[in-house]
This record gives structure tokens, C-alpha cells and sequence, in this order.
């Protein structure tokens, strides 16, 4: 009690709510990795949702990848968790259909969520497939980085047994032609998932 009421130490509750909000905003939308490598993630200092929504989205893939990695059965070692206003994307590789029956459960299960978008992949990965895939994943987010007119950081690439998944949101169509149409170009003919989002 005698902390609080002395005046140097008043400004804590406000440094300490200011360090919080500064770190989930760096945690972006969410691009949060239970086991497996996404690259990178997203950056809040130019995302197009509000920062509420940026905050709200945190919380929930926190939420989401503490459950997945409580949960023996999912085994979750490739799957990275996405969160958009509100919309969970499940993407990478689980090795049966009930597994990722059950990651959409518990995604679904968590408050706030809107919706599920369930892209997990089922089959096997190896270590040298792991290796492509990151390859892959790096010289795509490499040219995305030089574009002029793309806000790199705001997109997020994640390559999965040769298939690519754009996530992210974009502040004009033009600029989501273009990044999809440097992901295409350097993907070659892998399948391309766009989950690209216009605006907020």
C-alpha cells in the first residue's frame, strides 16, 4: 500500500498496461506457430484493422495455440495458427482426418472466434520436404521485401508440402494482384491458397 500511494511509483499500472499493449501489437495478427516454422509473422505498425481487432486477434491465436499444444492427440508439430478479425486459419500438415477434425474443434471452441477456416493438409512431411518448403517460403517473402509497393510485413507466407498460403491483409486489390502475382511467380506451378483480405 505504501508502494502505490508513493508518486514515483504511480506511473507503473500505465507503463506496465503501455508494455503489454506494445507487445501484442509486435505479436501482430496472430501468426503464431504450434511446433512447426511459419516465416515471420505480422507487423501491427501497418496493418489495416483497428487496434482493438489486432489485440482481440492476439489473444485468441495465443488461446488457440496453448489448447493445440495441451492436446496429445492433435500432435500439433505443424500447424501454424492465423487470426484475422476474428476468423482463425488453421494452415500445415497433420497426419490424419481426425486430427484436423479436432484442431477446428478447439479453435471453434475458443471465445471470439468467428470462424474456422480449416486448411491442414493431411499426410506425412520429412526433414528434407521441411527443407523445400522453407527454401521456398524464404526467397517468396525475400521478394515480397523488395516489392516497392507491398507491405511485406503485413503478409504471411507458409509453404506446406509445396503447397503456398498467403495470409494478410492488404490496404488495396491492386497491391494483393501484385503480391499474389510474385508468390505465383516464384511458387512456379505449386498450389497457391489465398487468404489475402482487402482492407479490414
Amino acid at each position: 500500500m505504501i508502494l502505490l500511494m508513493n508518486p514515483r511509483y504511480l506511473f507503473l499500472p500505465i507503463a506496465l498496461t503501455t508494455c503489454l499493449v506494445i507487445c501484442l501489437l509486435f505479436a501482430g495478427c496472430g501468426a503464431v506457430v504450434v511446433g512447426g516454422a511459419a516465416y515471420g509473422g505480422y507487423k501491427g505498425a501497418t496493418d489495416e484493422r483497428s487496434i482493438g481487432t489486432m489485440l482481440d486477434d492476439s489473444v485468441i491465436s495465443s488461446t488457440v495455440k496453448t489448447k493445440m499444444i495441451s492436446d496429445e492427440f492433435i500432435k500439433a508439430t505443424h500447424i501454424d495458427v492465423d487470426v484475422l478479425n476474428g476468423v482463425v486459419f488453421l494452415i500445415g500438415v497433420v497426419e490424419s482426418s481426425s486430427q484436423r477434425r479436432m484442431a477446428a474443434d478447439i479453435a471453434r471452441g475458443v471465445e471470439g472466434v468467428r470462424r474456422v477456416e480449416n486448411q491442414l493438409l493431411v499426410g506425412k512431411t520429412s526433414v528434407e520436404q521441411d527443407l523445400n518448403d522453407t527454401i521456398l517460403t524464404s526467397k517468396i517473402r525475400t521478394e515480397l521485401v523488395k516489392a516497392p509497393d507491398i507491405r511485406s510485413t503485413n503478409i504471411d507466407i507458409d509453404t506446406n508440402n509445396n503447397v503456398v498460403t498467403v495470409t494478410g491483409i492488404v490496404s488495396s486489390q491492386n497491391e494483393k494482384n501484385k503480391a499474389l502475382y510474385i508468390v505465383q511467380k516464384v511458387s512456379g506451378n505449386r498450389q497457391i491458397v489465398d487468404n489475402l483480405i482487402v482492407g479490414n
